[in-house]
């Protein structure tokens, strides 16, 4: 099995108001969310981190409302909000939030579950204007190489998106390059150690747990 991994990438948030803002969604649905000792290997581990005005949540393995939270997340706060997803190992995917609405999503395999319609399909190509909009002082021309389809020629071709990525295109770990692009902080260390506080994310009920 793959990797599977999400996230929440809050812009203009610090920390604090972040960790407020999940408690406030754990207790509305019932759970635990509090400051606990661990590593990711911890299903129920959740870390947050801030990098400069900018705030990420790497969600617990077993936690599965991430898209919720991250909506949550960008209508309590007020901000932009980038759900992000990493699907067996496969793909990286988005969904960007602002106060509460969605603005645009993005998937490189877009029919990697099913057959789409062309207005469906169309709609996770990204929004690069949009995304820029969102985000202060960010350049279309600095993330949009990141949104191409990845053919089997693409995937297979091992071009970056931008030289001094760390990931090519087929890889989905290309998520933290574009992270960085966007001012997000990636919160677990090359080692595999957490890079930010770590806390114990559990909801009872709903699509949260």
């Amino acid at each position: 099995m793959g990797l599977f991994l999400a996230a929440s990438g809050v812009i203009g948030a610090d920390s604090k108001a972040v960790e407020r803002s999940v408690g406030s969604f754990v207790n509305a649905y019932g759970g635990t969310f509090e400051p606990r000792s661990g590593t990711t290997d911890d299903p129920n581990i959740a870390v947050i981190t801030q990098g400069g005005p900018n705030t990420t949540v790497l969600y617990p393995r077993e936690f599965m409302g991430w898209d919720e939270l991250s909506q949550h997340l960008s209508k309590d706060l007020q901000v932009p909000v980038f759900s992000f997803h990493i699907h067996d190992g496969d793909l990286w995917m988005f969904v960007l939030f602002d106060k509460g609405e969605k603005v645009t999503q993005f998937n490189p395999i877009p029919e990697y579950w099913e057959e789409l319609d062309p207005k469906e399909k169309a709609s996770w190509s990204g929004d690069v204007l949009a995304i820029c909009r969102h985000i202060p002082g960010l350049s279309p021309d600095s993330i949009k190489n990141y949104f191409v389809e990845w053919t089997e020629e693409v995937a297979g071709s091992g071009r970056k998106a931008y030289p001094d990525d760390e990931f090519a295109y087929g890889s989905d770990w290309q998520l933290t390059d574009f992270m960085r692009r966007v001012g997000l902080k990636y919160p677990v260390r090359d080692d595999g150690a957490p890079d930010g506080q770590t806390f114990r994310l559990r909801v009872r009920r709903g699509r949260g747990g």
